[in-house]
């Protein structure tokens, strides 16, 4: 099984909202470009978040699968794998024109959302 080192890689963690060495893996290990994307990140997720929720109440699965790309893009160069898969859930369902289930996975992705933006929070006020 593999663990998730949590925020800053001072301990071991089933679960963490964001895996920060891989994000930087990711990036270069450039802590600059994190800190960037993350600003992206804290000012485009919520209007996304709408963008997904209007779509699955108006049953429109081509914004769905747009808005829910979008996010999950961002989450995936964050190393935040539960947004991403939230997002990439509501992506299928909007690429498939499905929506019947879309309203618990909004819900369960607006929860990670909320946990991906205190811990993001926590890394630009002690980015180590």
């Amino acid at each position: 099984m593999r663990t998730t080192t949590a925020l800053h890689g001072d301990s071991e963690s089933p679960h963490t909202p964001i895996d920060v060495p891989d994000a930087l893996s990711r990036l270069g290990d450039d802590r600059e470009l994190l800190s960037a994307i993350i600003e992206i990140y804290l000012e485009d997720s919520p209007a996304l978040l709408d963008k997904i929720r209007r779509a699955v109440m108006g049953n429109d699965p081509h914004s769905l699968q747009r808005a829910a790309h979008n996010l999950k893009g961002l989450a995936v160069t964050l190393s935040a794998g539960d947004v991403a898969a939230a997002a990439s859930r509501l992506e299928h369902m909007g690429s498939s024109s499905s929506l019947s289930d879309a309203v618990p996975v909004v819900t369960e992705l607006e929860s990670h959302l909320n946990d991906l933006k205190s811990a993001v929070q926590r890394y630009v006020k002690n980015p180590r």
